[in-house]
Formats: C-alpha cells, structure tokens, sequence
C-alpha cells in the first residue's frame, strides 16, 4: 500500500520544522510510504528547513507548468496527485502547532480495512485549542459555524453533522483524488468533502478523531476571503443559488 503524506505550504518557515520532523517520523515507523512538502513558491526558508528534516520537496510552480502561476492550496493539491502516484494521499496542515504522529497514525488508521468499508475518505475532526491548550470558544471555527455548517446542514444533516467539516487533515483513496477538480481557494475542502459525498454518499466517508489539534488563530479581519470562498465553492459544485458580488472568483483546476 503506497501511501503518500502532502503538506502544502507557503512561506512557513517558522512552522515546518515540527511539521516536517512529524513526517519524518511517520515515514520511518512506517505509517506513509512518503512525504511531501507541496511548496507553493516559498520566498523564505520553508524548503530547506524541510530539506534538512528529511523530507522531499516539491516546488509546485514548475509541476504542470502549464497551468500558470499557483492559485492556492487546492491548486498545489491537485499538481500533487498528478505528479506523485500513490494508492492514497494524506492531506496535512503546515502549521498545527502540536502536530505528532498520532495525528497522522488516527488519518491513515481506516486505510487498512478500507476495501471491506468502501471508505474512500478519511474526514479528520477534532477539538481546536489555542496555545496553551484550552478549547476555542467556537469549537468549529468561526466559518465553519456561521457559513460552512448551515450550508451543509441544506444539503446533508449527516455532513452538518461533522465536528470538522472545513479540516484540511484528510487522507484520500488515490483513483479517487486523481478525478476530482480541485477548487483553488479556500473552499477546497468543503467542495472535496461534497463531491465525495455526491459520488459514494456517507458510506464513503468516515470521520477519524484527531484529539486536540493546535490551529493558528486568523482574526475577524481576515475571515473575509475564506467565508466568501467557501460560499463560492459550494456555488460551483451547484448548491447554492447565488454569491455575494458579480463575480465568482474561485476556480478550480481539472
């Protein structure tokens, strides 16, 4: 079973190092087969921070090249799957804070019986706790509970029903990640997350508890761009009826 670990990551110099010696781990105990560091044109030392952990990068710019400048995180995903084959892709954050291997080992646990349950997508969930460990006043996130679960909660109750329906900590069967259009934006997991749902309903889908899982903190000011992506990204997968503004700005590669 080859399994392949992706960390996208832009100019995370002061995260990657734990990161990437995570991954380093789980290569060595045998959890993934490899690991990535998606690079998605890091002007600071992200690579070879990475590099000196032991762990591959990719500069995702010169990946498909074709396709133009990156547009995102889903963009540096959906050049990953398609230079890099593997049975099942794990899809992990750059920057939890309190990332170790137990966290990856909870994501690639339901691969192994995963051709008796039809899963084809582990949703990891968890409880968000700042810096010292305390639980975040809003336990989804401030997206996830005023725009992602309500939109969700339209269309599925069973996908509502997710502690974590926005995590980018996914593991993901292989055939199915390579015919998936990746939305550029922000809205990248809630549109994979409805898309595999929309293809293999709930049976496909297990959600794997993560623990306690370290996220930084954005505030108010930046939230902007993530809710509007996320409206948008359920916009081009047809399940909503219209976007603020004129125009719809997300795209995604296919």
């Amino acid at each position: 079973m080859n399994i392949a670990l992706f960390i996208p990551a832009l100019n995370e110099e002061k995260a990657i190092a734990r990161t990437a010696a995570v991954a380093r781990e789980a290569i060595d105990t045998g959890l993934v087969t490899s690991a990535t560091v998606l690079d998605g044109g890091s002007t600071d030392r992200t690579a070879d921070i990475a590099h000196i952990a032991g762990i591959d990068v990719l500069h995702v710019p010169s990946l498909i090249p074709h396709l133009g400048e990156v547009l995102g995180k889903g963009d540096s995903l959906y050049r990953g799957v398609h230079s890099v084959d593997a049975d099942w892709y794990v899809f992990l954050d750059a920057d939890i804070g309190n990332i170790t291997v137990s966290h990856i080992a909870v994501l690639v646990g339901p691969i192994a019986t995963a051709a008796e349950t039809s899963v084809v997508f582990v949703k990891g969930g968890f409880v968000r706790v700042d810096d010292n460990g305390k639980p975040r006043s809003v336990p989804g996130g401030r997206v996830t509970e005023t725009i992602a679960r309500p939109l969700l909660a339209k269309l599925a109750p069973e996908l509502a029903a997710l502690s974590q329906p926005l995590s980018g900590q996914v593991a993901i069967n292989g055939e199915v990640a390579r015919s998936l259009g990746f939305v550029t934006g922000y809205g990248v997991e809630i549109a994979m997350l409805v898309v595999v749902w929309s293809r293999f309903g709930m049976r496909g889908i297990v959600e794997a508890d993560m623990g306690e899982v370290q996220n930084r903190f954005k505030p108010d000011s930046a939230l902007d761009i993530v809710t509007r992506d996320v409206n948008q990204a359920m916009f081009l997968r047809g399940h909503v009826e219209s976007v603020p503004g004129s125009q719809v700005w997300v795209t995604e590669r296919r």
